[in-house]
């Protein structure tokens, strides 16, 4: 009799960690129908929502935000990932899993610590093209490492200061996308009260939401509203003051998200790596307005030079600037299937699938 193939999903904070992670799990599924998964994150993300709808159980530790800077909080926070340990270490006795899946985000630093002492497999997937502090962290744990990014796969242990172990494989396989990102279901399209006239303009600043972004939008809507339907998702608590039949404003969306992706005309977002593998995966115009001074701004350089996507900085991203963008794409037909076309080709659109055979590969137990 084969043993079911047991996987601890370590993530979230954001709905950035949580997307890949789910995804590969329902790829995994599809391939190994008795695979059984239990997701640990945050006390408060917002990937709680996600992963219950997607029917796996779900159980929060307690963890401390990882900083590259020195901050009196950073004592406390030692103790809160401390605490995580120990939940994590009592956790993984009970589930007793094959194998730890981490995407990074500070919660998985303690899962990845106590499996590490336990002497469970470790799989770690690099989202963005800097590595992230998390990752940093674990990486020398780790049986086997992904990457979003081909650059990133190479570069992986000069990046994380480590020297490669020859016995772990680091692969380029892109970054999971949901598979409902990836169907041609728009059914739930009538949520939005949409109609046929304008064209639609999704806009976005992540699961929690973007103070930006939110208010250059807010400057922008009379502009943008004499030629377009708007979708605005503003983040929990971030809702703004405007009515008009064509603006239809959400603070979060969950299992609408791949619906509000497909109808979308232009789509305008922070540059996080999951909503990037995402716009690539449905071939998207984008705008992206990557958050200030941190990895986004990376993630962000690497399609515009590779002329898939608009960037704008935070400095560039005025109400003005945003209207006169939008206007200008509208008006372009033949830039606009360029940014089509090159953003569908940045990254693999099967990574899911890839990173569910090397762990059927490399972690199964028969």
């Amino acid at each position: 009799m084969t043993k079911p193939l047991k996987i601890i999903l370590a993530g979230g904070g954001t709905g950035g960690p949580t997307s890949p992670l789910l995804a590969v799990a329902s790829a995994l599924t599809q391939m190994r129908p008795d695979a059984q998964f239990l997701f640990i994150g945050t006390l408060a993300g917002p990937e709680r929502q996600l992963v219950e709808e997607a029917g796996i159980k779900f159980v929060p530790i307690s963890a401390g935000k990882l900083r590259r800077y020195f901050s009196f909080s950073n004592a406390a926070d030692f103790f809160r990932t401390l605490k995580g340990y120990f939940q994590a270490k009592k956790i993984l006795r009970e589930f007793q899993p094959d194998l730890v899946f981490s995407v990074g985000s500070f919660v998985a630093v303690p899962v990845i610590y106590a499996a590490r002492k336990l002497k469970i497999k470790i799989l770690i997937h690099q989202q963005d093209a800097r590595i992230g502090l998390a990752n940093k962290l674990t990486a020398p744990f780790a049986h086997c490492i992904t990457t979003a990014f081909e650059k990133t796969a190479k570069e992986f242990y000069a990046g994380t200061g480590f020297e490669k172990n020859p016995k772990v494989r680091t692969e380029w396989v892109g970054n999971p996308v949901r598979r409902e990102f990836l169907n041609n279901d728009t059914t739930g399209r009538e949520f939005f009260q949409l109609h046929g006239d304008l064209p639609i303009l999704l806009i976005f600043g992540g699961a929690t939401g973007a103070e930006q972004i939110n208010t250059v939008t807010y400057e922008a809507l009379p502009e943008l509203l004499k030629a377009h339907q708007i979708i605005h998702i503003t983040g929990r608590g971030k809702r703004i003051d405007y009515r008009d039949p064509n603006y239809h404003q959400y603070e979060f969306l969950s299992k609408e998200m791949p619906v509000a992706m497909k109808v979308a005309d232009i789509v305008v977002s922070r540059a996080g790596l999951s909503t990037i593998a995402e716009l690539s995966a449905l071939g998207k115009i984008a705008v992206l307005v990557p958050m200030p001074d941190s990895h986004q701004e990376e993630n962000a350089q690497i399609l515009k030079d590779a002329n898939a996507a608009v960037v704008l900085s935070k400095d560039e991203f005025t109400a003005e600037t945003f209207a006169r963008v939008i206007v200008s794409l509208k008006f372009n037909q033949k830039r606009l299937e360029l940014l089509q076309n090159n953003i569908r080709n940045i990254m693999p659109h099967d990574s899911a699938e890839r990173i569910a055979k090397i762990i059927i590969e490399k972690f199964d137990v028969k």
